[in-house]
């Protein structure tokens, strides 16, 4: 039996809008939410976060990890995150201003970081999605962004965006060329994130195991795999359990990064 299927990209503050729609779905887990786990990490320093990753969706499946990137406009013909720090201390406040959509956290653990080390801190611009990120990036009316490396890396070869700087353990099979935060001497920004399917809270156990297996089986094709590779997405399922529990520990990971740079977490999720 075939089932359409409609994809709606729909982001909103903090990339969170797909949960809120699922939080109120009914049970038969016809709506589904991809996020990113930077858009749930938001709620750690925001009060007013519109939902509980751990009590108000039900995990699905991991899809697969990726690192998060920063990158720069192409109008500003800067190569390296050092240039970019340069530049920045060379102009006035509003080079200070960076893109943000769902990696408001990100940012202020960034923002310490760079007040310890250079004595400067980035101003987040707010945007509701990534398109207006990239077209503002590309024009030159926004000097940087901090965003998923999926979402950078095709602006990246098009040269409507240049990636100056990566999280993770290592550099990017897709895109050897680009240093990691760890080689550039923040330790601290050495993270890997991740993509994941949720359903409503309302969904029955039987059917959340159902649509695992079924999504499981197209996200591991072999070809499927292949065309993420270039997008900077590592392939990795789980079953919802092992969601759960990814959910719980990446929570407690980035406390510890919150309370090590000295940012206060939210009252609802200390």
């Amino acid at each position: 039996m075939s089932r359409r299927i409609t994809v709606e990209n729909r982001t909103g503050a903090f990339g969170a809008m797909p949960g809120e729609i699922v939080r109120k779905a009914g049970p038969d887990a016809s709506e589904l939410a991809l996020l990113s786990s930077t858009t749930l990490i938001s709620r750690l320093a925001t009060r007013n976060f519109p939902f509980d990753p751990v009590k108000d969706l039900a995990p699905i499946t991991k899809i697969g990890n990726f690192s998060i990137a920063f990158a720069v406009s192409p109008t500003l013909g800067i190569d390296s995150f050092k240039d970019y720090l340069d530049w920045i201390n060379q102009g006035d406040a509003t080079r200070r201003r960076i893109a943000v959509s769902s990696n408001t956290t990100f940012v202020e653990v960034l923002n310490i970081l760079l007040r310890r080390s250079i004595g400067e801190s980035l101003e987040p611009v707010y945007y509701r999605g990534v398109m207006p990120i990239l077209n503002d990036l590309r024009d030159g009316r926004i000097p940087a962004t901090v965003n998923t490396v999926t979402s950078l890396l095709p602006p990246h070869r098009g040269r409507r965006a240049r990636i100056v700087m990566t999280t993770g353990s290592r550099r990017l099979s897709a895109a050897p060329g680009i240093p990691t935060a760890l080689e550039l001497g923040y330790p601290t920004l050495d993270m890997e994130e991740w993509f994941a399917f949720f359903a409503s809270p309302a969904t029955p156990a039987p059917l959340a195991t159902q649509l695992n297996r079924r999504l499981r089986s197209v996200i591991e094709d072999r070809e499927v795999v292949e065309l993420l590779k270039p997008l900077g997405l590592e392939v990795e399922t789980s079953s919802p359990d092992e969601l759960t529990a990814l959910i719980e520990a990446h929570r407690r990971d980035w406390l510890a990064r919150l309370e090590a740079t000295g940012i206060a977490a939210a009252e609802a999720v200390k």
